[in-house]
């Protein structure tokens, strides 16, 4: 097992000492107070420069659930003032993290806008970002017209998505193979429309 320094494994981590203790390292780790209030201020730090930088699509996430984690004050504040001017996969980040922090109207906007302006640069951005939207209404609306639509890219990326609201929430999804129903290759059989029809049921969509 590698060696690590108190200070390094803190770092690494961004704070959080639960994962810590299930990576194993947390019979070395040795840290007092005012340590970790320091070293909670760099990793902070760190992750405000990432917010203002960051491109990669998983470092963004990270640093945002940092500052989640650290409480920090005024997060929905600066995502929203930073979402603007962000480039596409920056926007999709910020308005999937602040639909699940504060149920911001507009994130669904923000990321369909990005599905029909750069849907060939974007398009795993764009569903990866709807991940947490399983009570949005528009959300809802929007992976349903891709299944009963015929461009099976979408319909197989919204049959995605479903997939992973019904391992955050919906497990009415995962019953009765309904997901497996709802593969763009079983888009002629009788059973296609029924399964849509109860996933409609799921999501409470009423047309």
């Amino acid at each position: 097992m590698p060696t690590f320094t108190s200070k390094e494994l803190y770092m690494m981590n961004g704070g959080q000492l639960l994962h810590m203790y299930k990576d194993g390292f947390g019979d070395i780790y040795k840290a007092t107070p005012a340590e970790e209030a320091k070293w909670a201020a760099e990793v902070v730090d760190n992750a405000l420069q990432k917010i203002a930088t960051e491109q990669n699509r998983s470092q963004l996430q990270s640093a945002i659930d940092t500052l989640i984690y650290h409480k920090y004050s005024g997060l929905d504040t600066l995502l929203l003032n930073s979402i603007n001017e962000s480039s596409p996969e920056r926007q999709i980040v910020f308005a999937s993290a602040l639909w699940k922090m504060v149920q911001y109207k507009k994130s669904f906007e923000i990321i369909f806008k990005i599905l029909l302006q750069h849907r060939a640069k974007f398009l795993n951005d764009v569903f990866l970002g709807l991940n947490d939207f399983k009570e949005h209404e528009a959300a809802k609306h929007f992976l349903v017209n891709c299944l009963e639509g015929d461009d099976d890219e979408l319909a197989i990326k919204a049959q995605l998505t479903l997939s992973m609201w019904a391992w955050r929430g919906l497990p009415a999804l995962r019953e009765n193979k309904l997901l497996e129903a709802l593969q763009p290759e079983y888009r002629n059989l009788t059973t296609y429309k029924p399964a849509i029809e109860r996933v409609k049921q799921i999501l409470n969509i009423i047309k």
